[in-house]
């Protein structure tokens, strides 16, 4: 199956939480196949792993990671094509007076670089790719 979506950073997260939402746990069965993360979602599930104190919970979120998410959602890197997309959006929201946080705007640029949709429960944070920089979105929750 092709990859259609890109999941940000909060839907694995959501999937760690005592009782998800059932609108992504859906989302996910529905989607299997077709599901990505980027290179920056890994970054930032690992680091936020690795700065928890060590024990039972850090030992389990690990064990998640490696043991689901990595081999569940290939992993779509920012590489040059995606750079070039982030200097075009840089460049047209700066003079806007709108500069985004650049991990956003890095799952923004690899999403937008691979004609992915971008499936966040943060949409307002990703609102302004949508409406300058034709991001697609979708919000599973």
């Amino acid at each position: 199956m092709k990859t259609i979506y890109l999941l940000d950073t909060n839907i694995i997260s959501q999937c760690t939480r005592p009782e998800p939402a059932e609108a992504v746990l859906n989302g996910l069965e529905l989607h299997t196949g077709t599901c990505a993360i980027s290179s920056i979602t890994w970054f930032e599930l690992l680091n936020g792993v690795a700065l928890l104190p060590n024990g039972h919970k850090k030992d389990k979120l690990i064990s998640f990671l490696h043991n689901y998410v990595q081999p569940s959602f290939p992993i779509v890197p920012y590489d040059d094509h995606a750079a070039k997309v982030n200097a075009d959006i840089t460049s047209r929201l700066i003079p806007l007076g709108k500069p985004t946080p650049i991990l956003d705007t890095q799952i923004a640029s690899i999403a937008v670089a691979n004609n992915l949709i971008l499936v966040t429960d943060n949409t307002k944070d990703f609102e302004i790719f949508a409406q300058h920089c034709s991001l697609s979105l979708e919000k599973w929750a």
